[in-house]
């Protein structure tokens, strides 16, 4: 009975475990919207969102970046605010940030990226830095005032 319960349980957990990544696109599977959807999504949108990595001396993952329809952006992030501009090319959204005193994103001019969609998130894949080619899940957004239905939650 007991080892009946254990793989019960180790199913639920591998079940568990495979519903949360099932949102997760496949960059080698998955087509990246396009530029018309890119502009419809992000053109005159404010995104919040979450890093899937921490930015040297901020406490949170968490974001806010407002894509104006002039082609400026803002993006908010622990108190801090960066500005530049943006450009939506093919498949691409691409970033360039002005200089300011931490110098954290400006030196990575430009910043391109695929964006999928999951039900009413995004998920952004860099795909160059300094026009040098990269490749990794970097932040996943939704439009802000949408209640985020992909897993884990955006906070």
């Amino acid at each position: 009975m007991l080892f009946l319960r254990f793989i019960l349980g180790l199913g639920l957990l591998f079940a568990v475990t495979a519903q949360a990544q099932v949102n997760m696109p496949d960059p080698q599977e998955d087509i990246p919207l396009t530029e018309s959807e890119l502009k419809t999504a992000f053109k005159g949108q404010t995104h919040r969102g979450t890093y899937n990595f921490k930015r040297v001396s901020f406490r949170t993952f968490g974001f806010e970046e407002t894509t104006r329809k002039d082609g400026r952006v803002e993006h908010q992030q622990d108190g801090h605010t960066d500005t530049g501009s943006y450009t939506i090319n093919d498949d691409l959204i691409c970033f360039i940030y002005d200089p300011n005193e931490r110098g954290e994103f400006a030196r990575f001019n430009p910043i391109c990226f695929n964006i999928y969609r999951r039900g009413n998130c995004y998920y952004h894949y860099q795909r160059s830095v300094s026009n040098r080619p990269v490749s990794g899940f970097t932040a996943r957004s939704v439009i802000k005032g949408d209640n985020p239905d992909c897993a884990p939650q955006i906070s």
